[in-house]
């Protein structure tokens, strides 16, 4: 199946706001507001690769639901059973050759805990896997918007519950993001129902509006939660928000525009052909920024990350692809 381009230019739009959103973390945990604003701008994107995960999924004919999960397990869980174990032993190590203190006071127990339960800097792995696990069971069964309703609504009852206990998704496991996984299902639903049924009839600038709004709201909601830390139940509003933007996005990566006529849009295929094994390598890439920086540099420390993850991480995936094992790795 030829590549499609839009959806290509929207991963890697969506890997650079999530680089760029985990780059933030220890500006703003430092009291860079702007940076606490910026921080919430990328949660449509988690969203995007979901609806993008189930559009293509939704091209082909649910006959086999074993064989895509065996599929996306090789894609999805192999890499993070690699690359797990390294990232929740850094900090250990780390303080073992005398690194000095990381940023945001990291234990080395707590931190590998999280990880290894499926959160951390790649919780996106294993939520994706579950969401297109669940979708592709329900696949061969219903061709109803159903499923994606019910992960909707359990996330509102899960958000609502929280609401009166002030207690933010993270909180229900043990720092992961389990508790975010419905919307996920949603989204790849959507995304499947879309490339199924057909799209519909929005027009492009509302779609842009939406994506723009959700954006900004994010941003509005996490500077909320910064200024006043006590409000944990916040969190749980810029994933739902970020859900609208998500879907109004592969919309518009799946509209009539001549794509290949954007400005760099050929650069944006190319970093989100690489989306995967960036989102695999990232820390790697971005820690020592962060570590330099140390809370200080604010978005254009940030920036900078984000910037030298691309440059470095598009060709060094590319390379890893070539050899034997890259697909394992990246």
């Amino acid at each position: 199946m030829a590549r499609r381009m839009g959806l290509d230019v929207l991963k890697g739009a969506c890997i650079l706001l999530v680089v760029f959103n985990h780059a933030l973390l220890w500006p703003m945990r430092a009291g860079d507001r702007l940076s606490a604003f910026a921080y919430g701008i990328a949660f449509g994107s988690v969203a995007a690769f979901s609806a993008v995960a189930g559009y293509v999924q939704g091209l082909h004919p649910p006959s086999d639901e074993q064989a895509l999960i065996r599929k996306r397990a090789g894609q999805l869980l192999v890499p993070w059973a690699i690359w797990a174990p390294v990232y929740a032993v850094a900090p250990l190590l780390w303080g073992l050759v005398g690194g000095g203190p990381l940023p945001m006071e990291f234990r080395p127990g707590p931190w590998a805990t999280e990880i290894m339960l499926g959160g951390g800097p790649l919780w996106f792995l294993p939520v994706l896997f579950a969401a297109t696990a669940i979708c592709a069971v329900l696949d061969t069964r219903t061709t109803s918007w159903w499923p994606g309703i019910v992960g909707l609504m359990a996330y509102a009852a899960l958000a609502a519950a929280s609401f009166g206990s002030n207690t933010s998704p993270l909180d229900l496991g043990n720092g992961t993001f389990w508790a975010v996984a419905p919307l996920y299902v949603s989204a790849l639903w959507f995304g499947l129902r879309v490339s199924r049924d057909g799209r519909p009839r929005v027009t492009r600038s509302s779609l842009i509006a939406t994506v723009a709004v959700t954006m900004i709201a994010g941003g509005v909601v996490t500077l909320d939660r910064a200024v006043n830390p006590e409000l944990r139940w916040l969190m749980w509003l810029p994933y739902g928000i970020g859900l609208f933007g998500g879907c109004a996005a592969l919309l518009l990566a799946t509209g009539d525009s001549k794509g290949s006529e954007i400005p760099l849009a050929r650069t944006g295929a190319r970093i989100g052909q690489a989306s995967l094994g960036i989102y695999i390598l990232h820390p790697l890439l971005v820690g020592p920024v962060v570590l330099v920086a140390h809370g200080t540099g604010g978005m254009w420390a940030a920036l900078l990350a984000t910037v030298l993850t691309a440059a470095v991480g598009v060709p060094l995936v590319e390379r890893l692809r070539k050899l034997r094992l890259g697909r394992f790795v990246v």
